[in-house]
């Protein structure tokens, strides 16, 4: 057996350059792979820790297929359904600055207010307490994109209502949530001037947040508010989640076609290994018959030579991925799957090991190899060695 295991390292060592390619195209199949499922693991995590903070039930105004501002008295026969402990209305919306060609997120807030977020929750008690009139509380990146429009306005950013009257909001402070996916567009402000930006009446909002007490009859009541009022859109915090990761973790396609690149590339080794041997490694079974070689014997010598091929590339390629998802923070790669914008803080992708997908690559890939390695060498082995030099 030692025997048989030096003659794989020098045949290794023979082909070297033959082997390199392999490896190398092997090697980075699995870390694309690889890769690809650490970003969207770790970003799947991340909105699971998230989704904690997410309403039981978010209750919107829809039909004809827009959604529309829905008033205070469509949801007050919902105060006496049954499994209902809290009603909220929610004021905010997509604001775009023309100039500058990017939108945010205003979000009004109020003192009082049970906000399912704590760190909102503080900053409105806290925002409601200055008497220096309107202040926003935003991320650093927003700041810093419109840097210069606060110095122009000395030291506040100018919003413009539907009636086109211009509303200064000086800078309340910065706030960073502690989810760092979150700290992006959005901007907070006091309600009533949110209210005024936006162009939402007294009474109206853009949408309405309900606490369940009982979070496994979420579904059931959300079906009894559907009924009431088909007008109403009732997402729950499940559908929610599930939106979520289906827009991040296959976001624009990008997954679908790294996928594509790398079978491929996989397709195009196992093409060439099951298409045969070259004629110097038929040669070789060949001389190696002749020398008293059994079938078994040459069957183990590729299988080994495939082994340690296949599992040194695999072993590359998961080492590389974690290095550069986990260490690296997959530049360029991260904002495939999270969307970029000019607005998007930095954040940190999270360790996550998924074993069972990382296994699944495994299973795809190495016993296909070693097979498609095997089934050539065996073909010839059973011919007459005679032949086979012939």
């Amino acid at each position: 057996m030692k025997n048989l295991f030096d003659y794989t390292l020098s045949s290794l060592t023979r082909h070297g350059l033959k082997n390199i390619v392999i490896i190398v195209i092997f090697g980075f199949l699995v870390f694309l792979l690889s890769s690809v499922i650490m970003i969207t693991n770790s970003l799947a995590l991340e909105y699971k820790t998230i989704s904690k903070d997410f309403p039981d039930l978010l209750v919107q105004k829809r039909y004809g297929a827009k959604t529309y501002l829905i008033s205070q008295k469509d949801v007050e026969p919902y105060w006496k359904m049954a499994g209902i402990s809290s009603i909220e209305g929610r004021i905010w919306g997509q604001y775009y600055f023309e100039r500058q060609q990017i939108y945010t997120s205003i979000f009004g807030i109020k003192s009082f207010v049970d906000y399912y977020q704590k760190e909102i929750k503080d900053i409105a008690e806290k925002l409601d307490n200055s008497s220096s009139g309107p202040l926003m509380i935003t991320s650093q990146s927003i700041l810093d994109f419109f840097e210069e429009d606060i110095e122009t306005y000395d030291g506040s950013l100018p919003f413009f209502t539907p009636q086109n009257s211009m509303i200064r909001v000086g800078i309340g402070g910065v706030f960073k949530l502690k989810h760092s996916l979150e700290n992006n567009d959005l901007i907070l402000l006091d309600e009533d001037i949110a209210r005024e930006i936006l162009g939402i009446e007294k009474g109206y909002y853009a949408d309405f947040v309900m606490r369940v007490s009982n979070p496994n009859e979420a579904d059931f009541i959300a079906d009894k508010i559907r009924l009431f009022d088909p007008t109403l859109k009732v997402i729950t915090k499940k559908q929610m989640l599930q939106s979520y990761q289906v827009l991040y973790d296959y976001k624009s396609g990008w997954f679908l076609m790294l996928l594509i690149i790398s079978f491929v590339s996989f397709s195009i080794i196992l093409y060439d290994k099951a298409s045969g041997l070259r004629s110097e490694e038929k040669k070789e079974i060949g001389i190696l018959k002749a020398l008293g070689w059994e079938i078994s014997h040459i069957i183990n010598y590729k299988l080994m030579e495939s082994l340690i091929l296949s599992m040194f590339a695999f072993t590359i390629g998961i080492s590389l991925a974690m290095f550069f998802v986990y260490f690296l923070q997959a530049p360029g790669l991260k904002y495939v799957f999270s969307g970029y914008s000019e607005l998007k803080q930095p954040f940190e992708l999270i360790f996550s090991f998924d074993f069972k997908a990382i296994a699944l690559i495994f299973f795809i890939t190495i016993p296909l190899y070693v097979a498609v390695c095997i089934m050539p060498a065996w073909k010839i082995a059973t011919m007459d060695s005679a032949e086979v030099l012939r």
